[in-house]
């Protein structure tokens, strides 16, 4: 069996969720909701590359973000996402207008570095994996 590899739609799929903007609701300490405005997907960090590794072609994604002079480099590896990979498959549920790969690696990426304040974050090189709680049966 050869390398796995991402089919061609993740990557631009990705980058317009990453690159999306929101409705975000704000609510007071009375729980009475105070504001309604357009958020970025990315909120504190920016976009400063996303595309397949130069190195090892569609068997991997480098998204780089910045924020508070932090850069952090994710990496996310075909291999991982080997029932996802080809980014075909769409969830009924979701509505989403993207495929199922794309969707999840947008949630991961917020969980594992969006989800941070750019000076708290623990590390520069960050695997973006499903986490080991989340797996198949």
């Amino acid at each position: 069996m050869g390398r796995m590899e991402f089919g061609s739609s993740v990557v631009p799929e990705l980058r317009e969720i990453l690159l999306s903007t929101g409705e975000g609701k704000f609510f007071g300490p009375d729980g009475r909701l105070t504001a309604v405005r357009e958020v970025p997907f990315l909120e504190k960090w920016h976009l400063r590359r996303l595309d397949f590794d130069s190195n090892l072609g569609k068997s991997r994604i480098v998204c780089v973000l910045t924020g508070a002079g932090k850069t952090v480099t994710a990496t996310i590896n075909a291999g991982d996402f080997a029932d996802l990979r080809d980014n075909t498959s769409t969830s009924e549920y979701s509505g989403s207008a993207y495929h199922d790969l794309a969707v999840l690696l947008s949630v991961l990426i917020q969980e594992q570095i969006l989800t941070w304040d750019p000076v708290d974050i623990r590390s520069d090189e960050i695997r973006i994996r499903i986490p080991a709680d989340r797996g198949k049966p």
